[in-house]
């Protein structure tokens, strides 16, 4: 949906850019990103405007680095205005004419020979700018990990185990000195086929680089010739692979090749990762179309001779019938348990229900509500009791562009008796259930929910449970609810002693199954988990983050000063 105060203000500074009001503003097609371009033309002039709405793509580092690059006679689009508080710039157009959208009319061979020697000028700047970060191994392995963490689960079906993971991490870190074989430049991160513009004076422009780092000067062309949405010949790769090998001086050719395949093998790793993830998490999904060609230019890299441990791995690991595109598990809808009163906050639930109190001025519900939207929820049931109107409204106001439906109690049915009254209106088999006061910070690689669905099989468990570290809790601790038993199965503290370092979060995926034999209207959703416990139904994901349990105004004021702090 088009944010209509955003164009208003592209519009207001457009004015007084053209000192006209007699322009058009038209969307250009995005990539990857969530950055918007718009081209405006005014008396048979053009200029391209990136919005780049909260700042999230880094507006001043492309401005610095379109300075910084223009200096060095590299050919980068000019910045003629930059508003870095609101994230607009207005750039110079170099036209639509991209290495990809030429290659139908002109050879491969010559798009690629000169991408490749435009991109040769970048890495013979020896000069490091001060605000470039360094390209370092702990980089290349947080980065690395999204082939691992998003691509396996989606893949295999279920997450790999962690010595699987460390074991793929330390192959990784001993391979990874191959690509340090040579000196270090700047590298543009996403120089491909669709970030360079050919302009009509036959001049190759870069236009993505505001992601720059100081790192191997083999990835950039490790990244044009990665093939990942676009295949080219052998051929090319090698004479393009020649030609920018020639531009280099003092540089060792086997260090180069060395340096060059790692790269090359971390490039399509991280791709794959980060296709899923555009696919599985931001919808993208024509992302899914690249990834048979990425996997076949991996598998070629693997041959290597001096790769031969990480092909070893990954053929253990993911064989190739494995190789496939990857999948969401089908958990699509959510129940918000919003009915108790919560009475240990006192006065505080007088006038206000305990999912509207406020905590970094946003309400406890309101974290649930962008938790679960983050894993791309369909469908939200919120069941509703004490001051019922005010959460309903509250709801329907904030989050009018979600599927939202209430289930309303005359009275509480706790939290069991509130999801079997909700069932007929949800329609999956399986669902996440929340409390509507649970409140963390991820602090893990992956967040907590998405590795959830990566775990969840309906065939192992009838409810998989987050639990949280009480080392890790803001707030109300209390004596541990869980322990994993020798069996690595979750085992509930019914006698109330220690040595019990588990909380419940208050969130879990529950099959609807469980509550078919069950007769009773009011009962806890624990009865549920301690039957799945007893048949061996009952699964669990240790939740890395920052939890706040606001029991009480007492954990409540605790947790205002953390999140203050964390701000």
């Amino acid at each position: 949906m088009e944010n209509l105060d955003r164009i208003i203000k592209i519009k207001t500074i457009l004015k007084q850019y053209w000192k006209s009001e007699d322009f058009t503003l038209n969307t250009l097609n995005t990539d990857a990103s969530s950055r918007k371009y718009y081209r405006s033309v005014c008396k048979e002039q053009s200029i391209i405007v990136m919005d780049d709405d909260g700042c999230k793509w880094k507006p001043k580092e492309f401005t610095l680095l379109s300075d910084f690059l223009l200096k060095n006679d590299i050919y980068v689009p000019k910045v003629y205005y930059n508003n870095l508080i609101d994230g607009i710039l207005l750039l110079e157009d170099l036209g639509d004419n991209s290495v990809r959208t030429l290659l139908s009319l002109q050879t491969e061979e010559d798009l690629y020979l000169k991408s490749g020697l435009a991109i040769a000028k970048v890495v013979n700047i020896e000069n490091k700018p001060e605000y470039i970060k360094d390209f370092s191994k702990q980089k290349l392995l947080e980065d690395i990990k999204l082939f691992t963490e998003w691509y396996f689960p989606c893949a295999l079906g279920y997450p790999l185990d962690d010595k699987k993971k460390e074991e793929f991490l330390s192959i990784i870190d001993k391979l990874s000195d191959m690509a340090y074989k040579i000196p270090s430049r700047l590298m543009l991160w996403d120089y491909h086929i669709d970030n360079i513009m050919i302009t009509p004076e036959n001049k190759y422009a870069i236009i993505d680089f505001q992601d720059a780092m100081w790192g191997p000067l083999t990835y950039d062309i490790a990244s044009l010739l990665a093939a990942d949405r676009m295949v080219i010949s052998s051929e090319t790769i090698s004479k393009t692979k020649d030609a920018f090998f020639n531009q280099l001086s003092n540089i060792d050719r086997e260090d180069f090749e060395d340096s060059f395949a790692f790269m090359y093998m971390f490039r399509h790793m991280r791709v794959i990762g980060r296709f899923t993830t555009l696919s599985i998490v931001n919808q993208k999904e024509k992302y899914l179309h690249f990834i048979p060609q990425t996997w076949k230019a991996l598998e070629n890299i693997l041959q290597y001779p001096k790769l031969a441990e990480m092909k070893r791995w990954v053929n253990e690991n993911i064989p190739e019938q494995c190789r496939v595109l990857p999948k969401r598990k089908p958990v699509f809808e959510a129940v918000i348990l919003a009915a108790g009163r919560g009475s240990r906050m006192k006065e505080l639930t007088n006038v206000l229900p305990k999912p509207l109190i406020e905590v970094g001025n946003k309400a406890l519900i309101d974290y649930n509500f962008e938790r679960l939207k983050g894993i791309n929820i369909k469908k939200f049931v919120v069941n509703l009791c004490y001051k019922g109107e005010l959460i309903k409204e509250h709801i329907l106001k904030k989050y009018s562009d979600l599927k939202v439906v209430f289930s309303e109690e005359k009275e509480a049915l706790e939290t069991g008796g509130g999801v079997k009254k909700a069932l007929p209106l949800l329609e999956g088999q399986a669902f996440f259930v929340s409390n509507s006061d649970v409140f963390f910070i991820d602090k893990g690689y992956k967040p907590a929910l998405w590795k959830m669905i990566d775990k969840w099989d309906e065939k192992k468990y009838d409810i998989l449970i987050l639990l949280q570290n009480l080392e890790d809790i803001c707030g109300d601790k209390g004596i541990g609810d869980y322990r994993i038993d020798e069996n690595n199965c979750p085992e509930r503290n019914e006698n109330k002693i220690s040595g019990f370092p588990y909380m419940f979060s208050g969130i879990s995926i529950v099959s609807r199954k469980i509550f078919d034999n069950v007769k009773e209207e009011k009962f806890s959703l624990r009865d549920l988990f301690d039957v799945a416990q007893k048949n061996k139904k009952l699964g669990f994901v240790i939740n890395e983050a920052d939890f706040f349990h606001v029991g009480t105004p007492e954990a409540l004021n605790e947790a205002k000063i953390r999140i203050n702090i964390k701000k």
